[in-house]
């Protein structure tokens, strides 16, 4: 029974380390599909930033993604950079946008980016896929969001 608390206890802590350490925009390094290096430096400044990760291979992406094609004009119109974080290969970040997703891959605040080694999960403490973080334009955490229900519900949380 001592060690369960011990458990409990030191997951409450981590969980409380983890959301204060995603306030501002961590540093992080991950890659373009062309392979180019891609970090916190490249972020487009003046709009919103949202982040989401995902496994092409998982079943809750594939139904998030297809609703967040459906909302694509939605998207075009907005005042934030989407940039889709895969666990996936190049081969399958590609086909499942292909397959998935085609309108979203069209839009240019969108940004198809690759975790090649799993970095960018262990930063952000990716819990449940997919994994979405949004952050305003000073690069300030607006809210996370878990799960595939969650995970298009930033639409609502965009400034006006």
């Amino acid at each position: 029974m001592k060690y369960c608390f011990l458990f409990l206890a030191l997951l409450t802590v981590q969980a409380s380390f983890s959301q204060s350490e995603l306030e501002t925009l961590p540093e992080f390094n991950i890659f373009t599909l062309e392979g180019e290096s891609f970090n916190q430096d490249d972020i487009k400044t003046g709009s919103s930033s949202y982040f989401i990760y995902y496994d092409p291979s998982c079943g809750h992406c594939v139904r998030a993604f297809k609703v967040l094609n459906l909302k694509s004009e939605q998207l075009k119109n907005a005042d934030v950079q989407i940039y889709t974080v895969s666990a996936g290969t190049d081969y399958q970040t590609l086909t499942f946008f292909e397959e998935i997703a085609p309108r979203l891959k069209t839009l240019d605040n969108l940004h198809i980016l690759k975790d090649r080694d799993y970095a960018f999960a262990d930063i952000f403490f990716v819990g449940l896929f997919p994994s979405g973080y949004l952050y305003d334009e000073e690069n300030k955490l607006v809210k996370t969001y878990e799960g595939e229900a969650e995970a298009v519900l930033f639409l609502n949380d965009l400034p006006e």
